[in-house]
């Protein structure tokens, strides 16, 4: 197009500047012959759209004008900018039109797509390794995870489950992009990657692509458990969405230096992109939930880091600070289903008792038979009459109980946060427990290694009742058949359709809160005894058989409350008899108080 030798785009600017004052007229440059028509305006366009031209006034027989502007003029008198301009580089480092046109025109290899593609692949391929070991190497190919030695597999290659949120095991939320359950699953996915990937890696650049893909990962792994806690959730979905959508907003805030052209086509694919992910999404083992966070954790991104690219130096300061809340969303999503939705309270709940029931009831449970059979007739011997050996042997035994008590201990310190309170409750149940029988090695460790006196058995008994269970069962007891005769008891004393929605949530409520509580005093005086000292076991007995009746009582309440209280009058006397005997022992209790 330009006979001179220069640069298309330099030789137009070249032209407006000799034209100047007067406008340029490309139908007259036309009418000299010699020049493609399409090739013309697409460098007018190019030129508009780095903002060096502009449209001035024309006529009818000359046509459209165009005249420089001031940033055309400057760039014809620096040697550097036309260098630029000539290389299609941009024009300045914050030149914006220039960063599009090197995207527009996709001169540098996506590097990052290709690790990214390799990366799944090859993860898959262990996978599949790992599944042919165990003899399920077909069935992983299906994509068939529901048997126990594919879930094992899966577990190992980095998936997530509710149960692995509620261990602690965060990093599964960004291992689980990468995973991929059966062959059609990573073909499709990897295949969407390597179209779509290779044109958005070169929109935004290497680093923030991957930054973009990987925050997209975290928003679909985390909006994908949360709300659907009964499944596996794995596979790079999530962040392929989260890539279109970054894709979306590149298209919506560049739209000022795109040609009219691909505006039209960019606006057609993204209906159709949008309409077969809703299709998608629609189908059965397919997270729509992961979808949808990996779609806005991608928009939120690309906004923040279009921002940070283009913004003003204020501006690119906050949007990097503005990650900070973003990854703190998906945690508040997880955090919220956590703490509201049954289904993640039962995975809690469950998974404590997995995990902990046998270990505890191993070492305190039967840490106290020992204590008992070997450790108490020790020390209750006289310190001159202990054995030196077998004193070793004891120290030894108790050393080791407490290595294996403070062992259980952390592990449940670090497991959780725990949303359900209820499982929350049990944890710390379980903990207290431990700190009993901690400090009962503890004292009795000091006292075999000083030579002291063990406190008779009366003594020692009625202190540690006293200590631990004497103010817990009062306050605890107190507190329950409070909050019954404030909240439950008037909900049974009316006729059932008379019964408010309120008032029988705040029942239900009620015995939500209390029902725990007053099964773990019941654990914890049942596991207090058998005493030797007959005041320290009648006071044991007398607690242990109060609580038992405010539970029972309570349970019943909850039982009647989830049928609907149906038969009110069978009802009553039932209720009846659940509270005078729970006033009978309530009596002893206080006799034995005072």
């Amino acid at each position: 197009m330009s006979a001179d030798g220069l640069h298309p785009l330099e030789s137009i600017l070249r032209m407006c500047a000799a034209a100047a004052p007067e406008p340029w007229y490309p139908r007259l440059f036309l009418k000299q012959g010699g020049v493609n028509p399409q090739a013309l305006s697409y460098c007018l366009e190019e030129l508009w759209l780095s903002g060096l031209i502009e449209r001035a006034d024309g006529g009818p027989e000359k046509g459209p004008a165009i005249s420089l502007t001031r940033e055309g003029q400057r760039v014809l008198l620096d040697p550097e900018a036309l260098r630029r301009l000539r290389a299609d580089e941009p024009l300045s480092p914050g030149d914006r039109a220039g960063v599009i046109r090197q995207v527009l025109r996709g001169r540098t290899r996506p590097y990052v797509t290709y690790f990214l593609l390799g990366l799944n692949v090859l993860i898959f391929l262990l996978g599949y390794y790992s599944a042919s070991q165990v003899g399920a190497g077909p069935n992983f190919l299906q994509g068939a995870p529901a048997t126990l030695p594919l879930l094992e597999v899966l577990n190992k290659s980095g998936a997530i489950t509710p149960v692995h949120v509620v261990e602690g095991q965060w990093w599964r939320l960004l291992t689980a992009g990468f995973v991929h359950i059966g062959f059609l699953h990573v073909l499709m996915n990897m295949t969407s990657l390597v179209v779509i990937g290779r044109f958005i890696e070169l929109m935004w650049g290497r680093l923030r692509y991957l930054v973009i893909y990987l925050v997209s990962v975290l928003g679909g792994c985390c909006l994908g458990i949360a709300y659907t806690p009964n499944a596996i959730l794995a596979g790079a979905s999530g962040a392929i969405c989260g890539l279109l959508a970054a894709e979306a907003v590149w298209f919506l805030f560049n739209r000022r230096y795109l040609p009219r052209a691909l505006r039209r086509r960019a606006r057609t694919v993204f209906l159709v992109n949008l309409v077969l992910l809703i299709f998608i999404s629609s189908f059965k083992n397919v997270s729509g939930w992961g979808h949808f966070g990996g779609g806005v954790a991608g928009a939120l991104t690309a906004m923040l880091l279009q921002l940070h690219r283009f913004g003003p130096p204020v501006w690119r300061w906050l949007a990097i600070a503005g990650f900070v809340p973003l990854v703190w969303f998906g945690q508040l999503a997880l955090s919220h289903a956590r703490a509201t939705d049954p289904r993640w309270q039962e995975i809690e709940w469950s998974t404590l008792q997995l995990r902990f029931t046998k270990p505890f009831f191993t070492k305190v449970i039967e840490g106290k038979k020992n204590y008992r059979n070997s450790v108490l007739p020790l020390l209750e011997k006289h310190p001159t009459r202990r054995e030196a050996t077998e004193v070793e042997t004891v120290l030894t035994e108790l050393a080791q109980q407490r290595s294996e008590l403070q062992a259980l201990d952390d592990a449940l310190t670090h497991f959780g946060p725990l949303f359900s309170p209820k499982s929350e409750q049990k944890k710390q149940w379980y903990r207290r427990q431990i700190t009993i029988h901690s400090e009962l090695i503890d004292s009795a460790e000091e006292a075999l290694r000083t030579g002291s006196k063990w406190p008779p058995a009366a003594e020692r008994e009625q202190r540690e009742f006293e200590t631990y269970y004497l103010r817990e069962t009062d306050s605890t007891l107190s507190e329950a058949m409070a909050a019954y005769r404030q909240h439950i008891r008037p909900v049974f004393e009316t006729d059932s359709p008379q019964h408010g929605v309120a008032a029988v949530k705040d029942a239900q409520a009620t015995l939500n809160d209390q029902l725990p509580q007053l099964r773990d005093l019941v654990d914890d005086l049942k596991l207090a005894g058998p005493y030797e000292d007959e005041t320290a076991e009648e006071a044991r007995q007398t607690a242990l058989n109060y609580a038992i009746s405010c539970w029972q009582l309570f349970d019943f309440c909850q039982q009647e409350l989830k049928e609907g209280m149906k038969e009110t009058e069978p009802l009553k006397p039932a209720l009846n008899k659940h509270e005078k005997k729970v006033e009978e022992y309530r009596h002893k209790w206080r006799d034995l108080l005072e």
